[in-house]
């Protein structure tokens, strides 16, 4: 196929680029900066240069592609969330205009689920907790899948808030950072919280497969791990940064971390994949989870790199 790709020069995006030329595949990717830009050409597939607001070159690519693998998102959390969602239904409908009817397949969470009563793990099924930080993106979710009634082939993924591997990332990175900073890894006291987990190389295959299988209209979760204890991802954080872990009270973790960041580590958030993995044919294949991937996989060399900067401060 002829792919594609928003976001190509980031984190999932580039992993995902690297995937479909592995496979043969042709690839567009789409770029802000000349530096993203050469990022795309190294990876052998042809830059696009623009951004999501660049309506008319969105519907062009996409006019000229097999399949449209939307990675790109505004992950500036300072600015009014509404206007972070309204981008994203304008730049979806500018490539389903483009596309006319071949897939493409949009980017949403799996913490728009509320935790499941019983402590078990949710599905594509299970409510939206609208107290989440950023519930309204279910707004933009919606939007997208409903664009599927008008002849659209739209399809989400739901992505859990930890996306790891490749020692890159942003929430990982971001907490090792934070504990090494502040001296302690922490986690929220009080009833233990657990999350959800892929690895970056599985997320690039799920896309692909998705593009391949997934029926218009349909959503789909994107996780391996659902019961990663938050207090045991301090612990391995602690330990890999060489600083003492403990669990501290929520108003303390908002003078260290700010209250999104709280709010988006404290959250029980347990994401099953069984229907990707039914539907699609898709199984997660990393060699780490992410507990280990912190501890003795992709992340040393950044742990390494941040005790030597405690150890230069003190």
């Amino acid at each position: 196929m002829k792919i594609f790709v928003t976001g190509a020069s980031g984190y999932i995006g580039g992993v995902v680029v690297e995937h479909a030329i592995r496979a043969g595949h042709a690839v567009l990717g789409l770029a802000r900066s000349e530096k993203g830009a050469a990022k795309v050409a190294k990876l052998g597939a042809t830059p696009v240069m623009g951004e999501l607001g660049s309506f008319a070159l969105l519907a062009e690519a996409a006019s000229r592609s097999d399949a449209v693998l939307h990675l790109a998102y505004i992950h500036d959390f300072s600015l009014d969330y509404s206007m972070v969602v309204d981008a994203e239904i304008k730049a979806v409908t500018a490539l389903a205009r483009g596309a006319q009817g071949k897939p493409i397949i949009t980017t949403s969470g799996t913490a728009l689920a509320a935790p499941a009563p019983d402590g078990g793990e949710t599905n594509e099924t299970a409510p939206v907790y609208e107290g989440f930080v950023l519930s309204k993106r279910i707004v933009a979710e919606r939007a997208v899948l409903d664009l599927a009634d008008k002849g659209a082939h739209t399809v989400s993924i739901r992505l859990p808030q930890y996306v790891y591997g490749r020692g890159g990332s942003f929430f990982v990175p971001m907490l090792m950072r934070e504990a090494a900073k502040h001296g302690v890894s922490a986690w929220i006291a009080g009833q233990e919280k657990r999350t959800s987990a892929v690895d970056v190389d599985d997320v690039a295959q799920f896309y692909l497969a998705a593009a391949k299988a997934a029926p218009a209209g349909s959503l789909y979760i994107c996780t391996a791990e659902s019961d990663v204890s938050i207090r045991e991802m301090a612990v391995a954080i602690g330990q890999a940064v060489d600083v003492p872990s403990r669990g501290i009270p929520r108003a303390e973790a908002e003078k260290l971390w700010g209250a999104f960041l709280t709010a988006f580590v404290d959250y029980d958030n347990r994401a099953s994949s069984l229907k990707a993995q039914r539907e699609l044919g898709w199984r997660p294949q990393a060699k780490y989870g992410l507990l280990e991937d912190i501890l003795s996989g992709s992340y040393t060399e950044l742990a390494k790199q941040l005790r030597l900067e405690r150890r230069v401060q003190a």
